[in-house]
């Protein structure tokens, strides 16, 4: 018998299978005593003498020793023989029984999404999204309309949100959306099982990331790998037909109003349902109550004023988010251009190859330039980052003067030269201002940076459009834990979602140009 085979035995049917063959030799054991045993006639005074003799202390340590010792071995073998079987399938059991339990957990949670709490009422079966009623009312909690909510999908919640954020809507709900506390830590009707339940059985029906994680067989990686591949061309297709009939103007404006007009995805993968005014209220929103995030002034604005739970991006993100990379060359981003190496530190270094001089420009991992250049003394000479006319492009110098801020001199004063030695006046207790640095003295091409430094003998290497690594991460992966976020999101979870496994990079970057262009 294979090992796969004892594995697969029933340990319940093991064990009943040993203790029916002791009991049965046991009941035969005590019928066979029964029946070898003579009737007692008297009392032993009386019958001594007609007693027939028992057996011979030969007899005893020798045939009948060897039955009984013989049949003890036999019960021994079973014993010894069928423990292993058991011992083999309590593995087995024990995945069984949780297995059992997780049925039971799915179950319960099915209940409860389907006639308990019925989630299924806005977020319709297998977790597709729907609608809800709402009553939409201004800062002041007034009534402005009765309006349709569009109810994200949930069967890719757990592709932009972990488990420990799913809990905390559940448990606390959605400020400033019909999503209502459901769990007991927030005044809600179910307890913290019941709460677990409900996503023990919403992830039975989640849909593939775009990320097909490390499946046990082959069969199963490469159908995830078809799944990924599937919903990366819907979420292509659906941006395409978007701008083809008008509905957006460009891509990073249809990624981040994904689903607005169509219902794509329930609208679960739009930046703009949490960031923009009344989104969530569909299309068909009376204008009057000012709720049309397509309308002029409100795209990416407003954020939970009068509906949505998430920031306003009309401004501020630039200063939240700063210029800290530039994309490559050929437009691309560098997560997905290929034009990244893991560094020796394990930080990413991004290489950028410039076609006209065929230069190469490296990035740190804080995104400032790195150069290679020195000067006379070894010195290593670094790129400059333009401002003004030239924003974003890198200039390189073979002189560059230093700030020096001597006592009673205002900081920026004076470009002042490297090889200037400071002199201290002892008469006024002061050092001396040093002579300003003429640029006209300067060779070659000289440039007067913003912070006041001179540059001489510089070569302005053009850059492609500066953007923001930072915000591009953030998108992807979400808010940590611990940082509050949005109007109806400020929690110890953060929930800001993140998109990397739902969004390709591409149209990632296309949403971060949108907003830092708003």
């Amino acid at each position: 018998m294979s090992s796969v085979a004892l594995l697969g035995i029933d340990y319940r049917g093991i064990g009943l299978t040993v203790a029916s063959i002791v009991l049965i030799a046991f009941v035969a054991l005590f019928i066979r005593n029964i029946f070898l045993a003579k009737p007692e006639l008297g009392s032993e005074i009386e019958l001594a003498a007609n007693r027939v003799p028992y057996l011979s202390d030969e007899e005893l340590e020798g045939p009948k020793l060897d039955k009984s010792l013989s049949f003890a071995l036999v019960l021994l073998a079973l014993v010894s023989v069928s423990l292993p079987f058991y011992w083999l399938a309590e593995p087995g059991r024990q995945e069984g029984a949780v297995d059992a339990y997780q049925l039971n957990f799915e179950s319960r949670g099915e209940g409860s999404y389907l006639r308990g709490a019925q989630c299924v009422n806005c977020h319709a079966a297998g977790g597709v999204g729907g609608s809800a009623p709402y009553v939409l009312q201004d800062v002041d909690g007034q009534f402005i309309a009765n309006a349709t909510w569009q109810a994200p999908a949930l069967n890719n919640i757990f592709n932009r949100y972990d488990e420990e954020e799913v809990t905390y809507i559940l448990n606390y709900g959605r400020p400033g959306s019909p999503m209502a506390a459901w769990g007991t830590p927030g005044g809600g009707p179910l307890t913290t099982q019941q709460v677990q339940n409900i996503i023990e059985y919403i992830q039975t029906f989640q849909v593939q990331s775009l990320d097909p994680i490390v499946i046990a067989t082959a069969e199963d990686s490469v159908a995830a790998q078809a799944a990924a591949d599937e919903l990366a061309q819907e979420v292509q297709e659906e941006l395409q037909r978007s701008i083809d009939d008008g509905e957006f103007e460009t891509v990073g404006e249809a990624v981040f109003n994904l689903g607005y007009f169509s219902g794509f995805k329930a609208g679960s993968l739009s930046c703009a349902r949490c960031h923009t005014a009344g989104w969530s209220l569909g299309p068909d929103t009376p204008r009057d109550v000012g709720a049309d995030p397509l309308s002029t002034g409100v795209a990416a604005c407003g954020g939970g004023d009068p509906s949505g739970i998430g920031y306003s991006l009309c401004g501020g993100v630039t200063d939240r988010f700063p210029d800290d990379s530039w994309k490559n060359p050929d437009g691309s981003w560098a997560p997905s251009g290929g034009h990244s190496s893991l560094a020796a530190n394990g930080t990413l270094d991004y290489k950028y190859y410039l076609s006209s001089a065929n230069e190469e420009i490296r990035l740190d991992a804080s995104g400032r330039p790195i150069a290679d250049q020195t000067d006379d003394e070894g010195n290593p000479i670094p790129y400059t980052i333009l401002s003004g006319d030239q924003n974003g492009d890198l200039a390189i110098c073979g002189f560059n003067s230093k700030l020096w801020e001597p006592n009673g001199v205002a900081a920026n004063a004076y470009p002042f030269d490297p090889q200037f030695v400071p002199v201290y006046d002892e008469e006024s207790g002061n050092f001396l201002a040093p002579p300003e640095l003429d640029p006209a003295s300067l060779s070659g091409l000289v440039i007067e940076f913003a912070d006041g430094r001179v540059g001489g003998d510089c070569a302005i290497v053009e850059m492609p459009e500066r953007t923001s690594r930072a915000q591009f991460d953030f998108i992807s992966n979400g808010s940590e834990a611990g940082a509050g976020y949005g109007k109806g999101g400020q929690s110890h979870r953060g929930m800001m979602p993140g998109f990397a496994g739902l969004l390709p990079a591409e149209y990632i970057q296309e949403a971060v140009d949108y907003v830092r262009g708003l």
